[in-house]
């Protein structure tokens, strides 16, 4: 049997990137409770944990900024008058989170750090954990995983995520029909011709099926192409009834970014959320931190007050990322270098908060903990990838076993 490529299905008429290969498990991850929706803020590039949430002032073996240390809500953190943002996030919010110092990323790439903290694993084929609550609770909404930065990784959940960054993919999908557009350029289809290009799609496909597609990649690409066909649908009739989407261009302002996702949760068009606050890549010049931190706190601090306007914060989880730490000691550029040790927040539903679960030593190291508690155990293990988003897929209502099998949660992280 030939295998079907994506071009086969190209030519029948629907030039849309949703069109992706389903899920390759072989049933569905068991729901453990109420299902939860997902924000994920990646500050991608590599944040100086010592900044705030790992900090380690007075330290004569590691070139730490200066600060404070207060314990606010029951977490130590590092606080400066030029990071005013960090304080007042904890401040009000600290008895919801749960900060996770030492994980162990295992490499020093940014491609693979990037894997491996939003995946678990270091594959760029595999789903992100924000991809993976969007299959197994929202799979039914308009745009199950809404992507607003540019490193979210949806492997064969594809079909579900919409990307409304850089590319708009909204509002391409909004502005035009791939059914018909190939017909004319601004040519606008009737309800009636849009009905008579979708049996012709769908005919044309169950002919591929009875020829090439019964089994195997080939039928779960033909149903994968089905199911676009049905998610433009839902997305014009969410824009329908909501008035549109609204002009959702790309912008690496984090707070739009938050304004955006928050309208999308609370309408209902979307199940996960991807943020992402970028350039922190500080090799030179590692004072630049400073206003990644406020940047990225001030974005928390409006993210944390629109889920509470909106009742929104018990049934939301939020996790924020970076897929690496900063080397202990500045380089002769006055920055620091990719280091394979980072931390987590992770803030909201079903989270025990005012802890910090996990430790480093002196040298930015990663100590090993007891997963059920979160404190440095002697002869335990250090805390994973797989480990943390294990625990963050059970804290949204999803069984990870399916997805990150043999690796256990972080369990302390839901008290």
């Amino acid at each position: 049997m030939a295998k079907l490529h994506r071009r086969d299905l190209l030519k029948l008429g629907l030039a849309a990137s949703a069109a992706a290969v389903v899920p390759q498990v072989s049933q569905p991850a068991r729901a453990l409770g109420a299902p939860r929706k997902l924000v994920v803020v990646l500050a991608s590039g590599g944040w100086d944990t010592t900044y705030a949430l790992d900090p380690k002032p007075g330290s004569t073996v590691i070139d730490a900024p200066e600060g404070t240390l207060e314990v606010l809500g029951g977490i130590p953190v590092l606080t400066h008058t030029a990071r005013p943002s960090v304080r007042a996030f904890f401040e009000r919010w600290a008895n919801r989170c749960t900060v996770v110092n030492g994980v162990q990323v295992r490499s020093f790439v940014h491609s693979d750090c990037v894997k491996r903290i939003m995946t678990g694993t270091p594959s760029d084929q595999r789903p992100d954990v924000g991809a993976i609550v969007a299959s197994e609770l929202g799979s039914e909404l308009p745009v199950p995983y809404l992507v607003l930065g540019n490193s979210a990784l949806s492997g064969p959940l594809a079909s579900l995520t919409a990307r409304a960054g850089t590319t708009n993919q909204l509002s391409a999908l909004l502005s035009s029909d791939p059914a018909t557009s190939w017909l004319a350029p601004g040519f606008v289809p009737s309800e009636g011709e849009r009905a008579l290009a979708a049996e012709w799609l769908r005919g044309s496909t169950d002919a591929l099926r009875a020829t090439r597609g019964r089994l195997g990649s080939n039928a779960r690409e033909l149903d994968a192409f089905l199911r676009a066909l049905d998610r433009q649908g839902l997305l014009r009739a969410f824009a329908r009834d909501h008035g549109g989407f609204g002009q959702r261009e790309y912008t690496p302002d984090l707070g739009v970014q938050v304004t955006v996702a928050l309208d999308a949760l609370q309408s209902g068009l979307c199940q996960s959320v991807m943020l992402e606050l970028g350039d922190w890549d500080t090799h030179q010049n590692n004072a630049r931190q400073t206003e990644k931190w406020e940047a990225l706190f001030a974005g928390l601090v409006a993210l944390s007050e629109g889920l509470e306007t909106r009742q929104l914060f018990e049934s939301t989880l939020v996790l924020v990322l970076s897929e690496m730490g900063r080397t202990p000691k500045l380089n002769a550029s006055q920055g620091k270098d990719h280091w394979p040790v980072t931390s987590a927040i992770a803030y909201g539903a079903g989270v025990s908060g005012g802890r910090v679960l996990g430790a480093t030593d002196d040298l930015l190291g990663a100590l090993s903990v007891d997963f059920a508690t979160g404190a440095v155990a002697e002869g335990a293990t250090q805390i994973q990838t797989s480990n943390l988003l294990a625990a963050v897929l059970e804290l949204a209502g999803v069984d990870p076993t399916l997805y990150l099998p043999g690796s256990e949660p972080l369990h302390a992280i839901a008290g």
